[in-house]
């Protein structure tokens, strides 16, 4: 009877090993000199960019020496990701210009093949194309999505409204659940990458202040879950409290844009005071990139494209930031890039409203050629 046991054990044990070594691969495939994994992060939830577009991206950045192209697929916009799990596949959408529109929701969405076109690319050009599936909150076009696929039961059990932050998912056991297949499926479009990475999302979900336990159950699942699969998992900062952090799987990169969230006044001292900063997270072993947003966000507005703001913008991020500089304009005691994996400058659509992709690209291009040079430059 024991050899018996010890034949049903031993399949167990090289599952886990084997998993155990896929997300160790991709912990090693992601080590690189401190500061020098740079690139962009583009709102296509908020503005669909042509393929086209996004292929004279990746080429910019490949130009200048970037490393990769973050694609924030999930907002309250468009669930911009073809996903049979969702109920989102080209079978129930209608293609017109070159771009596929869900025939319920007319949410625009990429296509498996697109994303493959894409990929061929970037790895021509040396790029990681990160996928973006920003939860639990910004999951409005998700949650309508689902709905529009005739599963509006599943959408009401997963998910509730914020008055804060808009749609969110439960953090329990069943969002975790659903998160999995997602994310399974869109990996499945992004394997095989060089330094494959996964954006998990988790800004701008809570108030808590204190120990987030759901939290932290709902991130170590869903980032051990994308460490299986072989890419980095990374996250937003927001929900990594100083009373955490020894929770928190360590293999998360922390894409870090901001202490407070923005927020200003009494909610934003109480927050500096229980949000990790960047030097806190790199203190307690976290590997970091700077998103800096009062430097590195590029928002698209028909003020924001103009001439006279662009110019603005680069001069000022040329004279004062540099890749430590990690807290709004606040002076840093960084003094070294240690735990710094690198930077991005990222393009949010939030009030985008008809602005072209052509009037982006034109706007946006020097500023990001003249972040990708700052961002290399090595500390004075």
């Amino acid at each position: 009877m024991l050899r018996k046991r010890w034949l049903l054990v031993i399949p167990v044990i090289l599952l886990l090993m084997g998993c155990h070594s896929t997300a160790t691969t991709a912990q090693k495939a992601g080590r690189v000199k401190n500061g020098q994994f740079n690139g962009i992060t583009l709102d296509v939830s908020r503005h669909h960019y042509q393929v086209s577009t996004l292929e004279k991206f990746i080429t910019l950045v490949a130009d200048h020496h970037g490393s990769f192209v973050q694609l924030h697929f999930t907002d309250d916009k468009d669930f911009a990701i073809e996903n049979a799990v969702v109920g989102q596949t080209i079978s129930r959408a209608t293609k017109k210009n070159g771009i596929w529109r869900n025939n319920r929701t007319h949410q625009a969405f990429y296509s498996n093949q697109q994303i493959q076109q894409l990929l061929r690319l970037a790895k021509q050009r040396g790029v990681t194309l990160i996928p973006e599936i920003d939860t639990p909150a910004h999951v409005t076009g998700l949650v309508n999505t689902l709905k529009a696929s005739g599963k509006a039961a599943l959408a009401k059990k997963l998910s509730w409204h914020s008055n804060s932050y808009g749609d969110e998912l439960h953090l329990n056991q069943a969002s975790i659940n659903f998160v999995k297949r997602i994310d399974h499926e869109v990996a499945d479009d992004f394997a095989g990458q060089r330094n494959a990475r996964f954006h998990l999302g988790g800004d701008e979900f809570t108030d808590k202040m204190t120990k987030n336990t759901a939290y932290i159950k709902y991130l170590n699942a869903t980032s051990m879950n994308v460490e299986q699969l072989g890419f980095i998992p990374e996250a937003w900062n927001d929900g990594f409290l100083n009373t955490s952090l020894k929770a928190i799987n360590h293999h998360i990169q922390v894409t870090y844009w901001n202490w407070t969230a923005d927020q200003f006044g009494t909610l934003g001292k109480q927050r500096r005071k229980t949000w990790a900063s960047m030097p806190r997270l790199i203190a307690n072993h976290f590997k970091v990139l700077n998103y800096n947003d009062y430097y590195l966000y590029f928002n698209i507005t028909k003020k924001g494209i103009s001439k006279r703001d662009v110019a603005y913008m680069s001069n000022d991020m040329k004279r004062y930031w540099k890749p430590t500089l990690w807290d709004n304009d606040s002076a840093t005691k960084l003094k070294s890039l240690h735990g710094i994996v690198g930077s991005s400058a990222s393009f949010w659509a939030d009030s985008a409203g008809s602005i072209t992709d052509k009037q982006i690209y034109r706007a946006g291009n020097k500023f990001i050629e003249t972040f990708l040079r700052l961002a290399r430059k090595p500390l004075s």
